[in-house]
């Protein structure tokens, strides 16, 4: 029987990334994005490749119910799914105070609650299959930086609710995994925005901070070969931790994180993200 995979997010990235993998793999897969048909030629390649039975497409904007419904709808329909990947993200930075509140809702109906309830939707199917249910997450979940805030927090919260459905789901047959990569080549700043807020306050840490983003995306390697095969063999059942970091500075974030006490790690970090933020000329 060929199994199946659902995979969030795919017009780029990691998600295109992992599109080729599990084709090339033999799984049929379940490919959505937003704004479809404006931008199915991204898969033109693999759909004239495999074609429409194997390569399914499906328009899915998560803060959007009615198009959540629809493809909850379509797979229930199909009964099989072996692989729920939740890949869709959005990122919005900048100041707390100048954020709007619709930004910060915004952030997590895609990054939170898209993927609460795509999971509660297809639980029964991945009990069914014994499938697994797989979240790629990033750095911005186990450690938190300035400018962040909303971001962090859904990650955060992401990584929070897959923990925990690790342990209520495991006993039924249904494996959870956390994949956290570091900095990449994607082109994930189309799913980027900044507050629209003015706050004269935090206009040098503002532009510090797009400054370092454009050097660390400058000089960041390509790891979405890396995510695709950890994704792919994960799901076909090899063993695996809760999470895997994909990229050295996640590894090196992480072991600074989880070494150091927090009555140490607090203070440097501070230290550090004010060298990095809030001098002059950075």
């Amino acid at each position: 029987m060929i199994k199946s995979v659902l995979i969030t997010g795919v017009s780029s990235g990691f998600g295109r990334g992992m599109v080729d993998e599990f084709l090339q793999r033999g799984w049929q897969v379940i490919a959505t994005m937003r704004n479809l048909d404006s931008r199915r030629e991204l898969l033109a390649a693999p759909l004239a490749q495999y074609g429409e039975e194997q390569l399914i497409l499906l328009n899915l904007d998560l803060t959007d119910s009615e198009q959540v419904k629809s493809v909850i709808d379509k797979v229930l329909n199909q009964g099989l799914l072996h692989c729920l990947i939740h890949n869709a993200a959005f990122r919005v930075f900048g100041a707390l105070e100048n954020l709007s509140e619709a930004q910060i809702r915004h952030q997590f109906e895609v990054n939170f609650f898209g993927a609460v309830s795509l999971t509660r939707a297809f639980l029964p199917l991945l009990r069914q299959s014994q499938g697994s249910i797989i979240f790629i997450s990033s750095t911005f979940g186990f450690c938190p930086y300035p400018l962040t805030s909303a971001h962090c927090a859904s990650k955060h919260a992401l990584e929070g609710f897959a923990e925990s459905l690790y342990y209520e789901v495991k006993p039924h047959g249904v494996d959870v995994a956390i994949i956290e990569p570091g900095a990449s080549q994607t082109n994930s700043a189309q799913n980027r925005a900044w507050g629209g807020g003015d706050c004269p306050t935090y206009q040098l840490q503002t532009a510090n901070y797009q400054k370092l983003q454009q050097r660390i995306t400058g000089n960041a390697a390509n790891n979405t070969p890396i995510v695709a095969r950890l994704a792919a063999d994960i799901a076909s059942g090899k063993r695996h931790p809760f999470r895997s970091r994909v990229g050295r500075d996640a590894e090196v974030i992480y072991l600074f994180q989880k070494i150091l006490p927090q009555r140490l790690r607090i203070p440097v970090n501070n230290f550090i993200y004010q060298r990095l933020f809030c001098q002059e000329g950075k």
